[in-house]
């Protein structure tokens, strides 16, 4: 079966050669194209299953938010992209199930407490684990760790703001969308906090086996 890797190693290759392009080029060409073809596979899983389960406004903003802060905080990766991508769904979509429980169970002033507590403690874990090295993305230099660092508290911060917008409003409205939007955002966080600590590891490491990956760092 032809998977992501082998469609964009093809096209970079195809691309490279009609425009003239070195082995080192036709590299990067392959790293963009399968970045954006990674991406893209994984936004339409998400937005099929956000659909048949009647989750796609949860599903949209946890997966957003989780991969805008993936970019600074790095953290554990599966062993290929179609498991990669099986995992981020599931976890997207076990998220988004939790936020409907909380958004349908708890006021609006329950809610704001849980957001606020959450953010403390991902802050917390990027203080400690951020930026979190991996093989293909290993940021030796301590100025490059810094600079994400920063970065990764930079947008928390935004979030922060975002909710803290949010939660007024829902405390005045008690909008339901408005609410959801809130819990979806820290959740979203907190999908790739998991990431970041040593017990999300082995456990995303453990389903990587489970689905016939390599379970290893």
């Amino acid at each position: 079966m032809i998977g992501i890797e082998d469609i964009s190693l093809n096209l970079s290759n195809k691309l490279g050669d009609r425009l003239n392009k070195t082995d080192e080029e036709k590299s990067v060409l392959n790293y963009g194209l399968f970045t954006i073809l990674h991406i893209a596979v994984s936004l339409l899983l998400t937005v099929v299953v956000g659909i048949l389960t009647g989750l796609l406004l949860e599903s949209l903003i946890i997966l957003f938010c989780s991969a805008m802060m993936k970019k600074y905080s790095g953290g554990v990766h599966a062993s290929s992209p179609k498991i990669c991508t099986t995992i981020g769904t599931i976890l997207c979509l076990g998220l988004a199930i939790l936020c409907r429980v909380l958004v349908d169970n708890l006021n609006i002033n329950k809610l704001i407490i849980i957001v606020c507590i959450g953010f403390i403690i991902c802050y917390l874990i990027i203080y400690k684990r951020c930026p979190l090295p991996s093989k293909n993305k290993p940021m030796k230099k301590e100025s490059t760790r810094r600079l994400l660092r920063k970065k990764a508290f930079n947008l928390v911060n935004t979030y922060i703001i975002i909710s803290f917008i949010l939660g007024s409003i829902a405390a005045i409205t008690n909008n339901y969308i408005i609410k959801t939007i809130m819990v979806s955002i820290l959740l979203g966080l907190a999908m790739q906090m998991l990431a970041l600590t040593e017990t999300g590891i082995k456990l995303i490491l453990a389903v990587d086996k489970l689905l016939g990956g390599k379970g290893e760092l």
